[in-house]
């Protein structure tokens, strides 16, 4: 019986953050039209909470890529 020949592990590449942020940006450009900054700013104030997939599609991958705004979101839990 043949040995069976060594897998190569995935390589992981990690990327900067200025290169995310272009990746951000392409995409808020290509599915909203606006820089990914100010994306970034209307999502803080909550301007997409209500919008559905299936009205702008891309903006759930938007979304997971760009990063999470720290405060108060319309799904935040309240302290009782």
């Amino acid at each position: 019986m043949p040995t069976p020949k060594p897998r190569k592990s995935p390589c992981v590449q990690w990327i900067t953050s200025a290169e995310m942020e272009k990746i951000v940006d392409r995409r808020a450009q290509s599915v909203l039209k606006i820089s990914g900054d100010m994306f970034i700013r209307n999502r803080a104030k909550g301007q997409y909470a209500s919008l559905d997939a299936d009205d702008c599609p891309g903006i759930v991958e938007l979304a997971l890529l760009a990063p999470r705004v720290k405060g108060k979101t319309s799904r935040a839990r309240k302290k009782p």
